[in-house]
């Protein structure tokens, strides 16, 4: 089936040509050679014909050297993975002597796309670096260049560039930027350089205060250092500024609560926990475990919790207090195998942009490559 992306851009492109036909037609006499082929390349597009259309579309392309025509080809031949045939296309236009500005800054882009395609990042670069144009254009040249700055990992010119977009567009790119010092701290940590990374992460907050990843950056700095009020101190931060991220911030507050001898001060982060996270079942699971690990009984506690908010884990846990009582039936064992095979299949974390289910945490998608989409899964029933 002809794959919609491809239709969307052929389409425009296919009216494109048939406008330039009806312009350039002679009042009387033979026609332009490029008809036959407009006309060709719009049927086989009716028809779901890709390569057809394609092929005919091409052929009226040369016939009729409209530059706009041509830039939608390249990006057509883009999509469908032929980048040699975009890069031609592309820097043919850029070769002409008689383009308009508008056209030119478009030829530009579409260029600089192809090379970022094909992995020519400072061929890339050098195209984008300078241009003026229109807004839109300044704009997507921007995007793009962060894009290149990304795939780079050049994070200090990542952060110039963002600055620059957010300027052009009216827009906030906070949230991008914080992420750039964060990644800029991540480098200096692994370097041995503690001090830089610190600074680097108060940067990222001063940014975006919700950064929940330079929080518990900050926590794990604080906590390398032995500085446990101000490690929890910043994983409270961290759960406050999105309670999604309880299950990734809550064995690092029990680890620091333990170093300072603090049993009630954990108590008291699972209570504050449980009541600011109403609609989440995972702090009370999390107090379940630790108040067996206290060595107290679950059941008029847990018991309420579980019926009001059920979730495989929590059965599981409550099966584990009865599958070694005294006259318990053997298919609660069976049970309890089964809840422990079904968990191992769900997955740990989704992109909630594009649905990806990681088995560990990335602040940037793998997939999707947008920041701050990947967050922990809540299991429910």
């Amino acid at each position: 089936m002809f794959d919609s992306t491809i239709a969307w851009l052929l389409l425009p492109l296919g009216v494109a040509l048939g406008l330039a036909w009806a312009r350039n037609r002679p009042a009387a006499g033979g026609e332009p050679a490029s008809r036959e082929d407009t006309l060709a390349g719009l049927n086989s597009l009716a028809n779901d014909n890709a390569d057809q259309a394609i092929a005919a579309l091409s052929r009226a392309a040369d016939a009729e050297p409209a530059a706009e025509l041509q830039l939608t080809l390249g990006a057509l031949f883009r999509k469908r993975g032929e980048i040699d045939r975009a890069i031609q296309l592309h820097e043919a236009i850029l070769a002409r002597n008689d383009l308009p500005r508008k056209i030119a800054d478009a030829a530009r882009i579409e260029l600089a796309q192809d090379y970022l395609k094909a992995g020519l990042l400072d061929r890339a670069e050098s195209l984008l670096q300078g241009m003026e144009g229109t807004s839109a254009q300044l704009s997507g040249a921007l995007e793009l260049l962060l894009d290149l700055y990304e795939q780079a990992r050049d994070w200090p010119q990542a952060i110039e560039t963002a600055r620059r977009l957010q300027s052009v567009k009216g827009q906030s790119s906070a949230m991008r930027i914080a992420q750039y010092w964060c990644e800029l701290a991540d480098t200096a940590q692994h370097g041995g350089d503690s001090a830089k990374a610190s600074h680097d992460l108060q940067n990222a907050l001063e940014q975006n205060p919700e950064c929940v990843r330079a929080s518990i950056a900050q926590a794990v700095l604080a906590e390398a250092a032995k500085d446990w009020a101000a490690a929890i101190k910043a994983y409270w931060r961290a759960m406050q500024q999105d309670g999604r991220f309880f299950t990734e911030v809550v064995p690092a507050m029990e680890r620091c609560y333990a170093a300072t001898g603090d049993k009630r001060g954990y108590a008291q982060f699972l209570d504050e926990a449980e009541t600011s996270l109403t609609q989440s079942p995972a702090p009370a699971l999390v107090k379940a475990r630790w108040l067996l690990a206290q060595g107290q009984d679950l059941r008029d506690y847990f018991g309420e919790h579980l019926a009001r908010k059920p979730t495989r884990q929590g059965m599981l846990l409550w099966l584990d207090g009865g599958v070694n009582e005294e006259g318990a039936p053997p298919w609660l064992q069976t049970m309890r195998e089964s809840l422990k095979k079904s968990l191992q299949a769900l997955p740990r974390y989704t992109c909630t942009s594009c649905g990806l289910q990681p088995s560990m945490l990335f602040w940037q998608c793998p997939k999707c490559k947008r920041w701050e989409t990947v967050v922990p899964v809540e299991e429910k029933l």
